[in-house]
C-alpha cells in the first residue's frame, strides 16, 4: 500500500508540477497584466506599452486557415548562442541590426484572448510581419500564389479566399497583378474576398517589438558603458 501511495505521489509530481509551472502560473500572471505607460523623459515617447492594434476579425481567418500550424509569433530570447535575431524580424530591416531584436514578452500579447505562438516554424516567424511587406498587394500575392516569387515555397495557396471574375470595363484596383502561369484567363481578373482583406489587415498589424518602458534608456546606458570600457586608456 505504501508503495502504491508513493507511486501516485510521484505520478502527480511528474505531471502536475510541470503543468503548474508552465501553464497555471503563467496564465495567472498573464490575467493580471496591464498596459504600462511610457515616460516621455525616459523613453522619449508617450502612450502605453503595448499599444492596441491587432485586427481580431483577420485573426479568426488566420486561425481557421491553419496558419498557426506553420508560422510562429514568438522571437526567442538570446541564449545558447542563438541571439534571437533574423533579418526582417523587426523594425530594423538592415542586413544586421546594431543590436539583436528583443525577445517577446508576455505583455506583447495583451488584448489577445489566445496568443498565436505557433506549433512549429516551418515558415518565417510572423511576430513582426507588419514590417516586412511594402504594401497590401504583396501580402495578397503571397497568399494567392506563394510560388510566384519562390518556386521552392512549401506554403499552400489560399485561392479560395479570392474570386476569379470576368472583367467589367476597366481592371479593378483590387485585382492581383498575376503573370505567367498564375495569371487568369484573358478577360478575367482575381480579386480578394472580404476574408482575404481581413487576413491581410491582421498580418500587417503584427508588430511585436514595441520599446519596453525604461528598457531603451537602460540599453543605451549599457552600450555607452561598453564603448567606454573598450576605449584605449590615454
Amino acid at each position: 500500500m505504501r508503495d502504491f501511495r508513493k507511486f501516485v505521489l510521484c505520478l502527480v509530481l511528474t505531471f502536475g508540477l510541470p503543468w503548474l509551472l508552465m501553464v497555471i502560473i503563467p496564465v495567472l500572471k498573464y490575467q493580471h497584466l496591464e498596459p504600462v505607460p511610457y515616460d516621455k523623459a525616459v523613453d522619449g515617447m508617450d502612450g502605453y506599452y503595448p499599444p492596441a492594434g491587432i485586427q481580431h476579425r483577420g485573426k479568426i481567418v488566420y486561425v481557421r486557415e491553419g496558419c498557426v500550424q506553420c508560422h510562429s509569433q514568438m522571437i526567442r530570447p538570446a541564449q545558447l548562442a542563438m541571439d534571437a535575431w533574423h533579418r526582417g524580424w523587426g523594425a530594423d530591416q538592415s542586413p544586421r541590426p546594431e543590436s539583436p531584436i528583443r525577445a517577446n514578452t508576455m505583455r506583447d500579447y495583451l488584448g489577445e484572448k489566445v496568443a498565436m505562438l505557433g506549433l512549429q516554424r516551418v515558415g518565417p516567424d510572423l511576430a513582426n510581419a507588419g514590417y516586412r511587406f511594402e504594401n497590401r498587394m504583396q501580402v495578397h500575392m503571397q497568399l494567392y500564389a506563394p510560388r510566384a516569387d519562390a518556386d521552392w515555397s512549401v506554403m499552400p495557396a489560399y485561392r479560395h479566399l479570392y474570386t476569379v471574375q470576368k472583367m467589367q470595363g476597366p481592371k479593378s484596383d483590387l485585382a492581383l497583378p498575376l503573370m505567367g502561369r498564375f495569371a487568369p484567363k484573358k478577360g478575367y481578373e482575381v480579386v480578394p474576398k472580404a476574408e482575404a482583406e481581413a487576413l491581410v489587415d491582421y498580418i500587417l498589424s503584427l508588430k511585436k517589438d514595441w520599446p519596453i518602458p525604461g528598457e531603451t534608456a537602460r540599453l543605451a546606458a549599457a552600450a555607452e558603458a561598453a564603448k567606454a570600457a573598450e576605449a584605449p586608456t590615454p
